[in-house]
């Protein structure tokens, strides 16, 4: 894992939105039905008093978000949303349309005067369809000109964390769906407690993983590089939103391996299989072979989860996270813990009856689990990393 975290100074709070949010960087509208996760430093900038138009500001970077929910039936589409802002901006832009939550949305590159007093702006908008009629709603990311190269990958990223209903937090985004659509399925065979268990995934699978991992690797660096005192807001993210990707990736995957394992651990646990299916992922994981992507600081250490599950080595957080990511497609309500002082990461699940060594999180407790050290029951800490405050969750959304 990679050494270059800083400590948790403060999260912002939107004060004047009465929105809702699940973690402190999402924004969630319950009246227009839109929730995005936002990159650590956003605040709002400007917002109109019925709350269709707010515009946002990165604190420390010239990088602005301007979202706009337009009501039922004013467009009959999303492309014709985008189209009439870009017009009303006087842009020049070029547009793509993706199918996504199956809504027919659009990826637009433009460039505008009229955005804001710096000048010419440069950035990615999206426009998405609301279900349950509430509107369309169009999201531009923008900064002037002569930075937007700098900024860019924040811009995607944005868009990339757009939610639009309950689905949506456990598929991949937007931004990855349009650059990797779906190139057919392969075939993966897995060798779990004894049984053989054959599942697929897409042949679009590892590349759209490495392609998230890599632009949200290189979010969280402007974050490390500047010192920022949102390095540790940022690193979390950067696992969140690999985590939202590979829970639909590997959901056909995650009910093959509970449909094969079901009965054994029925056998093993018949009043909580779940703690036994648990278990044998657990043991299953810490008998991969080991490797580590990069130690270096400017690439993500980081094996994605469908490279995993073919097969190819992994460190503490991706095999972490790729049993979080399994038991949460069982329903099991699952996390990921990792600490940069220990530089180590665990794997956390919620049950309630096992005893063992756990870490409350809100007003939960999670079991951990050890997934490098072979044979170990799930419970068990290394004894120079029990200090419960140096770990922190992710929280699968």
């Amino acid at each position: 894992m990679n050494r270059i975290f800083g400590n948790k100074i403060f999260i912002f709070l939107f004060l004047v939105f009465s929105f809702g949010f699940a973690h402190a960087e999402l924004v969630t509208s319950d009246e227009f039905g839109y929730s995005i996760d936002f990159p650590e430093g956003f605040e709002i900038q400007d917002m109109s008093e019925d709350q269709t138009i707010v515009v946002f500001s990165h604190s420390s970077l010239n990088l602005d978000v301007l979202l706009r929910a337009w009501p039922e039936g004013q467009f009959k589409n999303a492309k014709e949303a985008m189209n009439d802002t870009m017009k009303r901006l006087g842009a020049e832009f070029d547009t793509s349309e993706v199918e996504w939550r199956k809504q027919k949305c659009v990826v637009t590159n433009f460039k505008s005067a009229k955005l804001s007093e710096r000048g010419i702006s440069i950035g990615w908008g999206a426009g998405v369809p609301v279900p349950e009629k509430k509107g369309i709603l169009t999201v531009l990311a923008y900064s002037p000109e002569s930075q937007a190269f700098d900024t860019e990958q924040m811009m995607i990223s944005v868009l990339d964390a757009i939610f639009i209903d309950k689905g949506s937090f456990s598929e991949p985004g937007l931004i990855t769906t349009l650059a990797f659509p779906s190139e057919g399925k392969k075939d993966v065979a897995l060798k779990i407690a004894g049984k053989s268990i054959k599942t697929t995934l897409d042949n679009v699978d590892s590349k759209a993983s490495q392609f998230l991992i890599d632009r949200e690797f290189d979010v969280f660096k402007y974050y490390a590089a500047t010192k920022s005192p949102l390095m540790y807001d940022a690193w979390i993210r950067f696992y969140r939103l690999i985590a939202r990707d590979s829970l639909g990736r590997l959901k056909k995957a995650s009910f093959d391996i509970w449909s094969a394992l079901q009965a054994e651990s029925m056998k093993k646990d018949a009043l909580n299989p779940d703690a036994a299916l648990a278990q044998i992922l657990l043991n299953w994981v810490q008998e991969f072979d080991y490797e580590r992507v990069s130690a270096k600081t400017d690439k993500a250490d980081f094996t994605n989860l469908p490279d995993v599950l073919a097969g190819r080595g992994s460190d503490c957080d991706s095999r972490s996270m790729l049993l979080a990511v399994i038991l949460k497609n069982c329903g099991m309500d699952t996390c990921m813990f990792v600490s940069e002082i220990y530089s180590h990461a665990m794997f956390g699940i919620c049950l309630s009856d096992k005893e063992g060594q756990k870490i409350k999180v809100d007003d939960k407790e999670y079991l951990v689990g050890e997934t490098t050290a072979k044979n170990l029951t799930l419970g068990k800490i290394d004894a120079q990393m029990q200090d419960r405050s140096k770990w922190r969750a992710i929280e699968m959304y």
